[in-house]
């Protein structure tokens, strides 16, 4: 069991408006994918003129409608696009808002859940003793429905800053949950917004 802090989430979904990416030149902000989009609007939120010391980016499945494009393209004998191809990969949307934003900060990305996010933040704090912020991103969006494992859900993303103190969060992780990752997170967000729910199996607030 890990104890941190967790501050408000921040969260997007693919039926909004996102103002805060009115920062972005409109011809790059055009040319971002919608979960993109959705990723960058939430980090952009949690930030709001606070400095993170690390950044995690956490996708289950990640832009994967680029890979299929990029898959479909091949099989007719066509060239794919570069840019689709370099934009394809699963820190890209780490990379372009490091671009875009001209946000320095070291960040890494992981296939994973909201909780594996909660670990990674964690152990970064506890790693880099002069850090004293991660800021943790989750993302998705459903596979496409070619593929087998495709379950339909609305592309959404949750983003939350993530410190040692004041400890208002106890993780415990279950090595045996079969959640799917975005379910996780859609859950951690009506654990953590619901004022009368302080304990649930793998999340208690302190």
């Amino acid at each position: 069991m890990i104890q941190m802090n967790v501050s408000r989430l921040c969260v997007s979904r693919a039926d909004e408006v996102f103002p805060a990416l009115a920062q972005i030149p409109a011809l790059q902000r055009r040319r971002l994918s919608p979960i993109a989009k959705l990723a960058f609007s939430s980090a952009m939120q949690a930030l709001s003129g606070m400095p993170a010391d690390y950044i995690v980016w956490v996708s289950q499945y990640g832009d994967e409608a680029k890979t299929l494009k990029i898959l479909e393209d091949v099989l007719k004998d066509q060239t794919p696009s570069p840019t689709q191809f370099s934009t394809s990969v699963h820190n890209a949307i780490s990379g372009l808002y490091s671009i875009l934003c001209q946000d320095p900060t070291p960040a890494t990305s992981l296939a994973g859940s909201w909780n594996d996010g909660l670990i990674e933040a964690y152990a970064w704090l506890k790693a880099m003793p002069e850090a004293r912020q991660v800021l943790l991103v989750y993302y998705d969006e459903a596979l496409p429905d070619i593929y087998i494992e495709h379950q339909p859900f609305a592309a959404f993303a949750v983003a939350a800053m993530i410190s040692l103190a004041p400890a208002n969060l106890m993780l415990t992780p279950k090595h045996t949950d079969s959640t799917p990752a975005y379910q996780q997170a859609l859950a951690f967000n009506t654990f953590w917004t619901n004022p009368e729910q302080t304990e649930s199996e793998a999340w208690t607030k302190c």
